[in-house]
């Protein structure tokens, strides 16, 4: 499967790499980003300890993503911000289909400033209009206040449906 790269006012999203080993190890090993994210595990199914520890540990991440895009059922972009490209965060898709369930995460540091509803605006966008899509799903835990805010912004609905304690939220195409 071949990924595109998608530019937002702000934002450039680009199929996630090695090139981002750095910007996942900063993102992977704040605590906060971990409080939300369930279970953890590379390619191989073996649990990665979070928050991450080593930058070997959200290599780890990087190379499940890889395998998923090549493998065809899902995939994730890394956020870069600015004429730099710092990046702040990324967002894909753990399964792709007539539903398809995006995830995201963003560095603390870029809380509060729109960064990821620009971005998420921008897959669901491509989303839409790529391989039949009908319907988008998120999970989210009860807790995860920003996050329900970000993916009702988003059009979204809460169902009364749960997955190991997530709540899903669901919108039509």
């Amino acid at each position: 499967m071949r990924i595109p790269t998608l530019k937002t006012p702000r934002l450039k999203l680009e199929p996630l790499s090695g090139q981002h080993s750095t910007g996942m190890f900063e993102l992977w090993s704040c605590p906060e980003i971990g409080e939300f994210s369930g279970p953890v595990t590379d390619a191989d199914g073996n649990a990665i300890q979070m928050p991450a520890t080593t930058i070997r540990d959200s290599d780890r991440l990087i190379e499940f993503w890889i395998k998923a895009q090549d493998a065809g059922w899902g995939f994730r972009w890394a956020v870069l911000q600015g004429d730099k490209e710092a990046f702040v965060g990324h967002v894909g898709f753990n399964s792709l289909g007539e539903c398809s369930e995006i995830a995201y995460h963003l560095h603390p540091n870029h809380w509060g400033q729109g960064l990821m509803s620009e971005a998420a605006h921008a897959a669901l966008e491509w989303r839409r209009d790529f391989d039949g899509c009908r319907e988008f799903e998120a999970f989210i835990e009860p807790e995860n206040l920003p996050s329900i805010v970000l993916v009702e912004r988003l059009g979204f609905q809460a169902t009364e449906n749960f997955s190991d304690g997530a709540r899903r939220y669901r919108m039509t195409v």
